[in-house]
């Protein structure tokens, strides 16, 4: 089996679908045949079944799960994991220090602190070595002090990747955007956290809202790439065929 880490090391580029809902059934019928999953638990409110579940149904379709977890508690971070996840995207990682404390708790001894107990891990894959080999660190930087701090936050054994958190930098640098409109104000960050990773052999991270970011991100080095989230796509799908009738009834051309 080919892990998702292991097909970021090998160099591709990998996009992801966004699960805000917490629906299992998205994950079912709209996610198939994405190379993995953002199961965000920072700002929904699914419960640990959900969370659960989620990631089950992401396994029998054969797409790996990442989980935003909420806080930097290790504990909290090692229960996520133990429900079989591939890895764990952590928000407001500002310090090397910080990053330390986490990654210690995304592997199992000799390489980290995680410790050991899922029943459901265990039944995935028996080998603590195994389960060292294919977990995924993501560290989001979402303040100016993270950027700063990207290059030596990079060169830590077990870091896997960087996610510039773009809404949240510009927000902190003053910059009053929107979701579609972030990455216009933090150009500069995009492009030195992307060159921290080159350096330290890290993959750069990033979520995009549009075809012609997808290409722009993707050309400037990003490969672990979410292709937005599923309440913003579908909230678009809906608001355009709404647009679309009322243009039509307004145009006088329905027949009575």
């Amino acid at each position: 089996m080919t892990y998702l880490k292991q097909r970021l090391a090998a160099g591709e580029c990998l996009i992801g679908a966004g699960m805000y809902s917490n629906s299992p059934d998205v994950v079912e019928w709209a996610a198939r045949g994405m190379d993995w999953i953002w199961w965000d638990c920072q700002h929904t409110h699914g419960n640990w079944q959900d969370i659960l579940l989620g990631v089950r149904t992401a396994q029998t379709q054969g797409i790996p799960v990442l989980i935003r977890t909420w806080t930097h508690d290790g504990g909290t971070i090692e229960r996520l994991l133990d429900t079989g996840a591939e890895g764990i995207i952590v928000p407001m990682v500002n310090t090397v220090a910080q990053a330390q404390a986490i990654v210690l708790h995304c592997s199992y001894p000799p390489v980290g602190n995680r410790s050991y107990g899922s029943t459901h891990v265990e039944t995935i894959e028996a080998s603590l070595d195994e389960w060292n080999k294919r977990i995924v660190t993501v560290l989001q930087l979402e303040t100016p002090e993270a950027v700063a701090n990207a290059e030596a936050i990079a060169s830590l054994p077990g870091v896997d990747a960087l996610h510039v958190g773009m809404r949240d930098l510009a927000l902190r640098m003053g910059k009053a955007v929107d979701d579609y409109s972030a990455h216009t104000a933090v150009g500069d960050a995009l492009e030195h956290v992307v060159q921290a990773c080159r350096k330290h052999g890290k993959v750069a991270a990033v979520i995009v809202s549009s075809d012609d970011e997808l290409v722009a991100r993707m050309q400037g080095g990003y490969r672990l790439i979410c292709a937005g989230f599923d309440t913003n796509i579908i909230e678009e799908g809906w608001r355009h065929m709404r647009e679309v009738a009322q243009s039509l009834q307004s145009s006088g051309l329905l027949r009575d």
